[in-house]
């Protein structure tokens, strides 16, 4: 996967939208999920504002990825300090440093990815809140053709028929199509903010009265 930031934040995911290598770096993890090509047009040219190289910029970047017929993708991982077996999204903390060693440049493209905007209101006190803990998100809506194909893959411990290719870090990865219990899954990472993110975005979804 790969991930284009606002103007104020540096890129977390590497290479996604029409790449078939992915990263997610960081300075405690490293997701290497590979996916296929999507075939999609070159980014326009104004998403080269989107990425900015600053010092240590003490933000964590998450992407909630949903599959039109899957539902949230979610990312296994067992870490002793997080109770053991627990659930993720992609991303995490980024250093400036990793652009130039991860690849992040202009040429990426990053145009799937759209932010969210939490900061904006329309989430209620409660976004601008989240926007405050310096986390920023990011909605990539996937498909099958982001599959991968080509290469000893991992299938999903929910059994649909995707595949992707997994870093060290991770064990595993699923699907869930009801927005309340991926929320609950993903209850020990990032002290909460990944729940209170797929909540808040979902809310947003629903057409109002």
């Amino acid at each position: 996967m790969g991930l284009g930031l606002e103007q104020e934040l540096l890129p977390r995911l590497i290479d996604l939208a029409g790449f078939k290598s992915s990263r997610l770096v960081g300075r405690s993890e490293t997701d290497e999920s590979l996916l296929h090509e999507s075939g999609t047009p070159e980014r326009p040219p104004s998403t080269d504002a989107m990425i900015r190289v600053v010092g240590d910029s003490g933000y964590r970047a998450f992407v909630i990825a949903k599959h039109s017929e899957y539902g949230y993708l979610l990312l296994e991982a067992n870490k002793k300090r997080k109770g053991g077996r627990h659930f993720q999204l992609p991303g995490g903390h980024v250093d400036a440093h990793e652009i130039s060693q991860y690849g992040i440049d202009e040429g990426s493209r990053l145009y799937r990815l759209a932010p969210i905007e939490f900061h904006s209101g329309a989430y209620g006190p409660q976004g601008v809140k989240l926007h405050e803990t310096g986390r920023r998100f990011f909605r990539l809506d996937i498909s099958d053709v982001d599959s991968v194909q080509d290469l000893p893959p991992a299938t999903p411990l929910s059994m649909e028929d995707f595949r992707l290719c997994l870093s060290r870090e991770h064990t595993g990865f699923r699907f869930q199509k009801s927005p309340a219990k991926a929320a609950e899954l993903v209850t020990l990472h990032s002290g909460g903010k990944s729940s209170l993110a797929i909540t808040l975005y979902e809310s947003s979804q629903k057409p109002q009265d």
